[in-house]
C-alpha cells in the first residue's frame, strides 16, 4: 500500500503538481491524426488539466494552442482555420501553428503590437497516426517518438481511443496487472484446449497455452521501466513445459502487452486531469496490412466500437450512471463472465468503479502485484530525484531504442530462462 501522501504525489498531475511537472518532459499522444483536416474544424484537447485546441493549417502543418485567446479570452475552438491560421471570431486576431499572431486586424499600428503578443503553443510531430505534443521547457525536450508501431504504414496499425472517467495510474496499473485476465477477461482468454481461437458473435477468442490462474512474476529493471515475465503452468498436454507472458512498462505512462501472433500491441494511459485519462490503443500487424474485416475484428474485441460503445467524444455508452449496463441476465445464463463486452471495456469498467482517484493507502496486495508495486517505486523515485535535484525522468537520461520494444509469449521448457527466449525489451 501507499500512504496518502505518496499516492497523492504519484497521482496527481494537474497544475503544478510535481509528476504532472515531470511528465510535461516527454512527448505526449494528443489525438489522431485523422481528426484533424486542412483548413477544418479546430478540435479540443485537454492534458494534464490544461484546455487546448489542435488545427492543422492550409499546408497540413498543425498548431496545438492553448484554448482561450491571448487578446480578450475568448475561445479559440471556435476560431475561423483558414489561410495558414487561426483566426479569432472575436476581434480577427490571427495566429500561425507556432502561435506567432500574424494578423491583428483592430490595431492601426499592428506591426509594433504583433511582436508583443504570443498565444501559448506546444511543438507537435506526427508519427504513427498519432499527433504527440511536448509540453515541457524547449531545452529538455526529447528525441522524437520512435516506438516500433510509428514505423509501420497506417494500413498496418488500428488504433482506438476512450475516455476514461478516474486517474491516470489506476488505468496503467490495469495493464501492468497480468493475473486479472483469467478472470476479468475469462471469457476472451480461453485455455487452448478448451477454444478454437475463433471470431465468436461480437468478440475475439484468443487461444492460451495455459489455464493457470495464479501465475508467478519476474521483473527486471530496464531504462526505460522494466519488464516482467509471468510464467504460469502449461496446459496438461504439456506439463513440463511453462507459459511465458511478457509485459513491459514503459515510462511514463505506456503498457506493452503480447498480442496474437504477428501482431504488437501498445497502451498509452494519457491524463487528462487528475480524474480522467485518454486510453490510446494501438495494434499493430507486423506481417502485413490489415483489411477492413479484421480491423472491425480488432475493434469488436476491444469493445470500442464507435457510434455504439462510444460516442463522438470517445467517452463510453456504459457509465456509473448506468452502471455500465452490465448484463446481469448474461451472467446468471452462463454467457458471460462480466455482463461486459469487450476486453478495454472491462478493463475500462473496473478502473471507474474503483473512484476518481483510488485511496491505495486501504488496499491488501498480493505476490501477483508486485508489477504495479514496482511501477508505483519507479515514478515516485522518478519524481523525487526530478524533484530534488533536477535529475533526468526515467528513460529520458538514456538512449532508448524503443523501435525494438515489444511484448513476447512462447512455451518454453522449465529448464530454459525465458530471457533466452524473450528478447525483445531485455535490459
Amino acid at each position: 500500500m501507499l500512504t496518502p501522501e505518496d499516492n497523492e504525489l504519484l497521482c496527481r498531475i494537474t497544475g503544478q503538481n510535481p509528476m504532472g511537472q515531470m511528465v510535461r518532459r516527454y512527448w505526449t499522444p494528443a489525438l489522431f491524426s485523422h481528426e484533424l483536416e486542412n483548413d477544418r474544424q479546430p478540435v479540443r484537447v485537454r492534458l494534464m488539466g490544461e484546455n487546448l485546441v489542435a488545427f492543422r493549417d492550409s499546408n497540413g502543418d498543425v498548431g496545438l494552442l492553448q484554448e482561450l485567446c491571448p487578446h480578450r479570452g475568448a475561445s479559440l475552438f471556435l476560431a475561423r482555420n483558414e489561410e495558414c491560421g487561426l483566426r479569432c471570431l472575436y476581434h480577427g486576431w490571427k495566429f500561425d501553428v507556432s502561435g506567432r499572431v500574424i494578423e491583428m486586424p483592430t490595431e492601426i499600428n499592428n506591426e509594433a503590437a504583433i511582436d508583443r503578443v504570443q498565444a501559448v503553443a506546444y511543438p507537435v510531430q506526427e508519427a504513427g497516426g498519432i499527433i504527440w505534443a511536448y509540453m515541457g521547457p524547449e531545452e529538455d525536450k526529447p528525441a522524437p517518438v520512435n516506438f516500433e508501431f510509428t514505423n509501420y504504414p497506417e494500413s498496418h496499425l488500428v488504433h482506438t481511443k476512450m475516455h476514461i472517467a478516474c486517474n491516470w495510474v489506476q488505468c496503467l496499473e490495469g495493464v501492468l496487472d497480468t493475473a486479472h485476465s483469467n478472470y476479468l477477461h475469462s471469457d476472451t482468454f480461453k485455455p487452448a484446449a478448451n477454444s478454437s481461437s475463433d471470431y465468436r458473435g461480437d468478440s475475439l477468442v484468443v487461444d492460451r497455452p495455459s489455464g493457470d490462474g495464479q501465475p508467478r512474476l519476474e521483473v527486471e529493471n530496464t531504462d526505460y521501466g522494466f519488464r516482467y515475465a509471468a510464467i504460469r503452468r502449461a496446459i496438461a498436454e504439456e506439463q513440463d513445459k511453462s507459459y511465458i507472458r511478457t509485459t513491459l512498462f514503459i515510462a511514463p505512462f505506456y503498457g506493452l502487452f503480447a498480442g496474437q501472433k504477428n501482431w504488437g500491441a501498445l497502451q498509452a494511459f494519457v491524463p487528462i486531469d487528475d480524474e480522467n485519462t485518454m486510453l490510446y490503443f494501438v495494434r499493430y500487424n507486423l506481417k502485413q496490412p490489415v483489411d477492413d474485416t479484421e480491423r472491425e475484428r480488432q475493434i469488436a474485441w476491444s469493445g470500442l466500437i464507435p457510434g455504439v460503445d462510444i460516442d463522438d467524444n470517445f467517452r463510453m455508452t456504459r457509465n456509473r450512471e448506468n452502471d455500465w449496463l452490465q448484463d446481469r441476465a448474461a451472467m446468471e445464463d452462463g454467457k458471460s463472465a462480466s455482463g461486459l463486452r469487450g476486453v478495454q471495456v472491462e478493463d475500462a469498467v473496473i478502473q471507474e468503479s474503483m473512484g476518481p482517484i483510488y485511496d491505495r493507502s486501504t488496499e491488501h496486495l498480493g505476490t501477483t502485484d508486485i508489477a504495479v508495486v514496482r511501477m508505483r517505486r519507479l515514478m515516485l523515485q522518478a519524481v523525487r530525484g526530478f524533484m530534488k535535484d533536477g535529475k533526468p525522468p526515467l528513460g529520458l537520461n538514456e538512449q532508448i531504442p524503443y523501435e525494438r520494444l515489444r511484448a513476447e509469449e512462447a512455451v518454453i521448457s522449465q529448464d530454459t530462462a525465458w530471457q533466452d527466449v524473450c528478447k525483445l525489451g531485455q535490459p
